[in-house]
């Protein structure tokens, strides 16, 4: 606390064994420390770690863990490109889908709560969706959104997703579709 001495009352100030023990006990339970760290791996997400960023997903609604699909499997143009194969290069799809479960590190968290709050206040247009694409997929190649015009949108990658972003791509719910669209995904690998 800034100025102890001028909370202890008139009477009790002149005590040199009060004063002692005010100021010893002011010294270990100082605010100070424990409010900046507070702020820096708690309130600020752009400093969060660990507990901090689970704290801010849970406001966002996005948890750190994502479940990702290991196999692709072999299907044809409505399945998309991101969960299917081509003819040869995949299994026949048996019913059971072999999954594992991925805790993101703190950097890559943040990124998915940029992400995800962006989505929470978007307006659904191509412009807003595409801001969103850009944050998450920044420095990876293009990322974009096609509106089919008849209630369909794609969205579009021009660079290999890995499986983590596969599932933070269709599993995740951060990238947002508008009410009555139908979505697909894409991948354009050069």
């Amino acid at each position: 606390m800034d100025n102890v001495q001028r909370t202890i009352l008139s009477q009790y100030a002149s005590s040199p064994t009060i004063c002692t023990l005010i100021d010893a006990w002011n010294q270990c339970i100082d605010p100070t420390a424990s409010i900046d760290s507070f702020y820096d791996l708690v309130w600020n997400v752009q400093t969060a770690q660990g507990h901090g960023l689970d704290v801010w997903g849970r406001i966002v609604g996005i948890s750190r863990v994502l479940t990702i699909t290991e196999d692709l499997f072999w299907g044809f143009g409505e399945a998309g490109n991101t969960s299917a194969a081509p003819f040869g290069q995949g299994p026949f799809y048996n019913g059971s889908v072999s999954t594992a479960n991925y805790a993101l590190a703190d950097d890559a968290f943040r990124t998915l709560i940029y992400a995800k709050a962006m989505a929470n206040i978007t307006d659904g247009s191509v412009l807003s969706l595409n801001a969103i694409l850009m944050t998450l997929f920044a420095g990876r190649g293009n990322a974009w959104v096609a509106d089919g015009g008849d209630m369909t949108m794609t969205y579009s990658f021009d660079f290999q997703l890995t499986p983590v972003e596969i599932s933070i791509v269709e599993a995740s719910g951060v990238l947002p579709r508008p009410a009555g669209v139908s979505v697909a995904y894409r991948m354009e690998v050069s």
